[in-house]
């Protein structure tokens, strides 16, 4: 009950939340409002009359690897602005422009190897949080979303822009569209003042070394990377569009089973899908999702996982989940959208105004995952059946506090039971250098594991998990400390938890010493960590490592850490044992055709926990973008993970291998590539209990992908897949072919 009456009262917030505004700034951008008439295309150039009339900004500072220095290329923007949009044309000067790095990569995918600009707009004002938008020189896109209490910047939201670029024999030219339809902002009433929009434009351009310019100054020990924003004059509309999208999707599937020891089955599909995004007000905007399919969505990357006690946690790349992603967000994985396997239907509403911003979604789950049971020692799991889940999130800022609160809920078919979850957090951002976060949940779960491992309703467990952090930043110095205590009963089935039952305490402390000769950055790190059975008091974790971190020319990055005070229990009888083990890190641009290369690399004494033992051991991940010809983008992934028996030879072995391949047929059009490849072998040992274990893994996937926008997709594509051990191994295979359209209604509010 208490959990309906919480979400009860946090849908009202949503519906219902306002707040005053303040505002004004003297040194404001200029925006220039387009002409009766006047429109502008969208091919990268600057030659349109109304840019002429626009003011230009060309205050740039360097932010690296000089901080605050004039910057070795010139830079200036304008900014022009009609009835539904806002525009941003940006001249990106190069002494010389046959080095700039202007490959085609896919959307999301332009990183700081290749030159670009972006643009960070923050229509609320408050400092809190800036959509970003990015176009390279080649014309290939990104955008996504900086929050300022992480000071994280989130490539999951994607919005409704355009952009593009335009070589010039002085270096390039780039100009945005941001329909004011796809920006959050608040709407105030008859004689009340606004905060102003906020701005900010940036560019990269990867050189011998890797030079970040900003349009404002920001200290080095600023509390986030939109910290000072620039305000902006003149670009609010004078009418609030309100819009109603529909995207309709037709997925044609023929697929085939072949489980092992049996013949093969196959079925032939169609599935008409909706999503739906409506926005009546500017503040509020409501996305309903219909038997969604995720056919083209990007394999996991494949992650070594034998040799570990705890779950691994994967990133979310469904495109229903990620509206306002960053509201799902507080101080813990609270809210882990990838434990909702298989929506058949989904609805969601996200209120952001000046200081209140919440958001709540429902879901139905066909299930056919994993239910995570964490525990002191590691993480045990239960079939997931089918079930209803609901969240609801709700945040209010107040200048430098910002006061959270999450209610969760998950019900489980066939008497199975429930899992609920309540509790506040806050992020206060108490001086210029200290930021405290903390979070209280409290969870009841009736959906217990029986004997044979499946749910069912039992009687109800109840626990909590207390978070809290602070983080110390003042030029050249940072520290952190962290304090966790999460009871043996907690359980948040629709976060992520893998470890409960258990106390953690961590500190970490870093000085940096900049710009030393051809260093631009040394940083002495360490840390220290310490994990305890809460029934017990028993160690069960702990750390003390230091380490050493240095930045150069080329974009290179090396970092070494002694990690020979590690500590680790395997169960509650068991031994504490000892782990003695180097840990080094190197990436740089080593070429244009090879625009990223990296290497992590562990060699020393590691835990075997399945046989309770320290053994000499190594693990190695490989990492590269490659760039063979212009069109032609290469990524594979390596990584190795072995340990030798004390008699000699190798006890357990384990690799997974990815290769992402991408043939840009177009900015618009790619055909990807991926193969995937994974195996384990583990010897037998009687005397220590472990049995020997041999297991094989194959996926590959190739998709033809044409994204006319950001709604209107099409997608053809094949996968094919194998699991275990010839002859006793799986097989399975997919053919598809997925259409999505943008069908779009707006009409104009009055303000």
């Amino acid at each position: 009950m208490f959990i309906k009456k919480t979400m009860t009262l946090l849908l009202f917030a949503l519906v219902s939340a306002a707040s005053a505004q303040t505002g004004g700034d003297s040194s404001a951008i200029q925006a220039t409002r387009l002409l009766p008439g006047e429109s502008i295309s969208l091919d990268g150039s600057l030659d349109h009359p109304a840019w002429q009339r626009a003011v230009v900004h060309s205050r740039f500072v360097e932010r690296e690897p000089n901080n605050g220095a004039s910057p070795k290329f010139e830079t200036r923007f304008q900014v022009l602005v009609d009835e539904r949009a806002l525009y941003v044309g940006v001249t990106a000067l190069d002494p010389q422009p046959e080095l700039i790095r202007r490959q085609l990569v896919r959307h999301d995918q332009v990183f700081r190897t290749q030159d670009f600009v972006a643009l960070y707009l923050d229509p609320m004002g408050r400092k809190k949080a800036a959509q970003w938008f990015r176009v390279g020189a080649s014309g290939s896109t990104a955008d996504g979303l900086h929050t300022a209490e992480d000071d994280n910047e989130d490539f999951s939201p994607d919005f409704d822009f355009d952009a593009a670029s335009k070589l010039t024999p002085q270096g390039y030219t780039a100009v945005f569209r941001v329909p004011f339809a796809s920006l959050r902002f608040g709407v105030v009433g008859a004689g009340e003042a606004s905060l102003p929009w906020r701005m900010m434009v940036v560019r990269r351009v990867p050189r011998d070394q890797t030079y970040l310019l900003m349009s404002v100054p920001l200290a080095r020990d600023a509390s986030s990377f939109i910290d000072d924003l620039q305000a902006l004059d003149a670009a609010a509309p004078r009418q609030n569009p309100s819009f109603l999208q529909w995207r309709p999707n037709l997925t044609l599937r023929r697929s085939t089973e072949q489980p092992a020891g049996q013949g093969v089955s196959g079925e032939t599909k169609a599935n008409l899908g909706l999503e739906l995004k409506w926005r009546p007000r500017p503040e509020l905007v409501v996305d309903a999702t219909l038997r969604p399919d995720f056919s083209q969505v990007e394999l996991d990357v494949p992650q070594l996982s034998s040799n570990t006690q705890f779950a691994l946690y994967l990133p979310e790349k469904r495109p229903f989940f990620l509206e306002s992603s960053d509201l799902l967000r507080s101080p813990t994985d609270a809210l882990y959208t990838r434990s909702v396997t298989r929506p058949r239907w989904g609805l969601r509403g996200s209120w952001r105004s000046d200081a209140v911003a919440a958001t709540a979604f429902a879901t139905h789950d066909l299930g056919g995952g994993d239910v995570l049971l964490p525990g002191p020692y590691g993480t045990g799991t239960a079939p997931q059946g089918a079930s209803d889940a609901a969240i609801a999130r709700l945040r209010v800022d107040r200048d430098q506090l910002t006061v959270g609160a999450l209610a969760s809920w998950r019900r489980y078919g066939s008497n199975q039971g429930d899992n609920a979850v309540f509790g506040p957090d806050l992020t206060w951002q108490a001086t210029p250098n200290l930021r405290l976060r903390a979070q209280w949940l409290a969870s009841r779960t009736s959906a217990l594991p029986d004997d044979t491992g499946a749910l069912v309703a039992s009687a109800a467990q109840t626990g909590s998990m207390l978070y809290a952090n602070a983080f110390w930043r003042a030029e050249p110095y940072e520290a952190a400390a962290t304090i966790e205590n999460t009871t043996l009963g907690f359980r948040n089935d629709n976060g992520f938890v893998s470890q409960s039952g258990v106390r953690r305490l961590a500190v970490d402390a870093h000085r940096v010493w900049r710009n030393h000769g051809p260093l631009n950055e040394i940083w002495l790190n360490f840390k220290a960590e310490s994990v305890q059975d809460s029934l017990t008091r028993r160690t069960i974790y702990s750390q003390v490592t230091p380490g050493v971190y240095t930045g150069y020319s080329n974009n290179s990055e090396f970092s070494m850490e002694y990690r020979g005070l590690t500590r680790q229990r395997v169960s509650a009888d068991s031994d504490l044992l000892q782990e003695r083990y180097w840990h080094f890190y190197y990436s740089r641009n080593a070429a244009l055709w090879a625009p990223r290369v990296s290497v992590e690399y562990d060699r020393g004494d590691m835990v075997d926990f399945s046989a309770n033992q320290v053994r000499a051991g190594e693990r190695i991940k490989l990492r590269a973008t490659l760039r063979p010809l212009a069109r032609l983008e290469l990524l594979p992934t390596w990584s190795l993970a072995q340990l030798r028996a004390p008699q000699g030879g190798t006890t357990y072995r384990e690799s997974a291998a990815q290769l992402l391949a991408i043939w840009h047929l177009a900015p618009q059009q790619t055909l990807r590539l991926i193969m995937q490849r994974s195996q384990v072998d583990r010897q037998a040992e009687p005397l220590r209990g472990v049995a020997a274990y041999v297991d094989r893994g194959r996926s590959d996937s190739l998709t033809y992908t044409w994204r006319r926008s950001a709604g209107t997709t099409y997608y053809l594509g094949a996968n094919r897949g194998r699991a275990g051990v010839a002859p006793d191994n799986s097989r399975s295979t997919e053919v598809f072919a997925k259409m999505q359209v943008d069908v779009r209604r707006v009409a104009p509010v009055e303000r």
